[in-house]
């Protein structure tokens, strides 16, 4: 899970570079989110998945320990890519994870960032504790993720990172 840590840590830092001279709350496509207003919905997802298991990793952990000497997958798919090749659009996001209208008048950019790294750090000591042969059993009900063990769901939050990432490069807002 390390790893995938320090993946997110690599790519945003590179995205954050890339980008710091450039207007992020303007959109360059009407209908395509701003640079901030991305990075709000990844710090939302972020954000709900650490609440999330706040209460789901006390519960599935013991079950979990159990099969710890079985084998388990360490990486997830793309599924942001499945999604679109098989239904020839972006995947829509759930109403909790949509950056509100109005975000630009209550968290400034560089808020958002902090926020972002904040609920990063929160998540990697909340699962820092847990052996990698039992995480690789924590499983989580989500059917268009193929059901990911805890450490698939943090690689599914850095490929989710970079498939924004690899949006707005796309879109080009420089």
């Amino acid at each position: 899970m390390k790893k995938y840590f320090h993946q997110l840590a690599a790519q945003r830092t590179d995205f954050f570079t890339e980008y710091q001279d450039t207007d992020v709350w303007s959109r360059a496509q009407p209908n395509k989110w701003s640079i901030a207003e991305t990075l709000y919905h990844l710090l939302l997802l972020l954000k709900r998945f650490r609440q999330l298991n706040v209460i789901y990793l006390p519960m599935a952990r013991p079950l979990s320990t159990l099969r710890r000497n079985r084998p388990y997958k360490t990486a997830s798919v793309n599924i942001y890519e499945q999604y679109n090749q098989k239904h020839l659009k972006a995947m829509k996001a759930p109403s909790i994870i949509m950056p509100p209208k109005n975000i630009q008048q209550q968290v400034s950019y560089n808020e958002m960032i902090q926020m972002l790294e904040q609920e990063t750090a929160y998540l990697s000591m909340l699962v820092a504790e847990i052996d990698e042969d039992v995480a690789g059993h924590i499983r989580y009900p989500d059917p268009p993720a193929h059901y990911p063990n805890l450490i698939q769901a943090i690689h599914l939050l850095v490929i989710h990172e970079q498939h924004h990432f690899t949006i707005c490069r796309k879109i080009d807002f420089k």
